[in-house]
């Protein structure tokens, strides 16, 4: 048996079931192997055809994924040796992980656990992650005499001293919290023990009557939606006429591990949506809830539906889960093994440590948030980027341990919220009461929160549903401001039962899904009214400039 200290996901148990599998069922193994064998030898016929004088080049014998990377370097294509190399590589990734898919005898989800860390220890072996396999590399060792080495063993002494090891994804000096990121002006107006509430001022003469609530995640800080004047959703979302107010959650630290989601649904945006309506004077408010926020944001409209259906009205969700049944490789982390882990880690700290989540993350993505910065940082000798969106992603958060408990087994372990197995103060929360009209952005290439997952919201819901389906992922598809003038979104004018059926039926339209949002919401949001001259109220007096002071509490 394998210690938990050294296996703390369990991946020893899983892999010795594939294993078994397959020494007592070889033939498929064999069969795998005969298939890397030929398609090797078919490799290496062309690889030497096309380095004779009168050779061509023949159609690769396999391909990287579109969105892979790693081979964008010319050489990868153009150069045989290079060439051979890379499909080598990819044939042999393939190789392991058919050999794992093809396995009897052994559970689908074991199977994919065991795919997804083979396929990060392929990706660690990638020939792009060795300096004298990398052509970019090689190439940068020319042109510089050798110094791009010696900038990357200064890096990585830096990032030993400074990043715990990791290479550095950001410049992190180039930014602070609100001087050029989280710079809209605004004042708290509200505090309690878990959040800030932020009213932003306005930007337009005229507002609409009915405020607009944001309740963001809590996994990483409310700024994403602020980050600069031109990519900022909450400037837009200003510029657009509305009354605008962001939840900005606490850094929570070990004192606070005993909050539950049922606080964070309290103190969080039920607390919220009261302090904004009696403050917009409004009886009621619309809300936005993005990943975690939204997941929150649905069992609030469920318990409102039973308790105050008005004081939520048009409700906005960005890539957020309410049906957890599948979420694609965050399973991977989730065996009983690693959530007992995780739970005894809890169980010391009060929390979970803002670096196990980053980790996590990115090994979700891991050539582009591991291995390709590795490349930069300590092969190619580059300085770390100033990019706002990754001194955000930077910039940490921990879970209290009872809350992220819940949500570990309610969510994603039992599904409990899609199920109608969840309870607010006696009130059942079920989705089916959900009523509001809701507009529902999910992206395309999403790993924290699959699109067709996401979908599913718009068959829980008995409202009127709009899905829209961006470009990118988690974040890069949400935070597409239309001056960017970047990639697309899919519009549809039903909500079948399928997905992909709703896809197949969906026009595509280039840039940002944000200007049909406003419209949308617009529509939703009452009369045009002067705009406040001050933020805050006689019984929510501004307590603090925006950002406010939660969102400076460091992990």
């Amino acid at each position: 048996m394998i210690d938990d200290e050294f296996d703390p996901l369990g991946l020893g148990k899983a892999a010795l079931a594939v294993w078994q599998s397959m020494a007592t069922n070889p033939s498929t193994l064999l069969q795998t192997q005969n298939e890397l064998v030929n398609t090797w030898m078919q490799l290496a016929t062309q690889t030497l055809a096309a380095q004779m004088p009168s050779g061509s080049k023949a159609p690769p014998v396999i391909a990287p994924a579109p969105n892979d990377a790693r081979w964008k370097h010319p050489a990868w294509n153009e150069n045989p040796t290079f060439d051979a190399l890379k499909q080598g590589y990819l044939l042999a990734t393939k190789a392991v992980l058919d050999s794992i898919d093809a396995t009897p005898d052994v559970d689908v989800e074991t199977k994919e656990r065991i795919k997804f860390f083979a396929k990060q220890f392929c990706d660690a072996m990638s020939p792009t992650n060795f300096a004298f396999l990398n052509p970019a590399v090689l190439e940068e060792t020319l042109r510089t005499g050798g110094a791009n080495f010696q900038k990357g063993a200064q890096n990585f002494m830096d990032d030993l001293r400074d990043n715990e090891g990791r290479p550095a994804l950001v410049d992190k000096s180039a930014f602070a919290v609100g001087r050029n990121v989280a710079a809209s002006k605004g004042e708290v107006v509200y505090r309690n023990e878990l959040i800030e509430l932020i009213q932003y001022t306005p930007t337009t003469e005229t507002v609409y009557a009915r405020p607009l609530v944001i309740v963001p995640p809590w996994i990483n800080k409310f700024y994403v939606l602020d980050l600069q004047p031109a990519n900022s959703f909450i400037k837009f979302a200003t510029d657009g006429g509305l009354t605008t107010f962001v939840i900005s959650w606490r850094n929570p630290d070990a004192s606070m591990r005993d909050l539950g989601f049922a606080e964070y649904l309290e103190l969080g945006p039920l607390a919220a949506v009261r302090a904004a309506a009696e403050i917009s004077g409004s009886p009621d408010v619309n809300q936005v809830g993005y990943c975690i926020g939204g997941t929150l944001t649905a069992m609030e409209l469920a318990y409102l539906a039973k308790t105050d259906p008005q004081l939520v009205r048009a409700v906005t969700f960005f890539a957020a889960l309410v049906d957890f049944a599948e979420v694609g490789d965050i399973r991977s982390f989730l065996a009983p093994e690693a959530l007992a882990h995780i739970e005894k880690k809890m169980a010391a700290e009060g929390v979970l440590p803002a670096s196990d989540m980053a980790a996590a993350f990115s090994m979700l993505r891991a050539n582009d948030l591991i291995w390709n910065v590795a490349i930069n940082r300590y092969l190619l000798g580059k300085d770390a980027p100033a990019f706002d969106l990754l001194y955000w992603n930077s910039d940490a958060t921990r879970m209290p341990a009872a809350m992220h408990r819940y949500y570990l087994n309610n969510m994603y372990v039992r599904n409990a919220l899609a199920t109608g197995q969840l309870s607010h103060k006696g009130v059942p929360i079920d989705l089916g009461a959900v009523n509001n009209d809701v507009y529902a952005v999910a992206t395309i290439e999403d790993h924290i929160a699959p699109w067709r997952s996401v979908y599913k919201m718009t068959q829980l819901f008995s409202g009127d549903v709009r899905f829209r389906l961006g470009h990118s992922g988690h974040i890069a598809g949400v935070i597409n401001a239309p001056a960017a003038a970047k990639g697309n979104y899919w519009e549809g004018d039903r909500n079948p039962p399928s997905a992909d059926e709703w896809l197949a039926a969906a026009r595509k339209h280039p840039g940002s899904w944000w200007p049909d949002w406003l419209e949308w919401i617009a529509q939703r949001s009452g009369e045009r009214i002067p705009a406040p001259a001050a933020e805050g109220s006689i019984t929510y007096p501004p307590l603090v400039a925006a950002p406010g002071t939660y969102v400076l509490e460091m992990a």
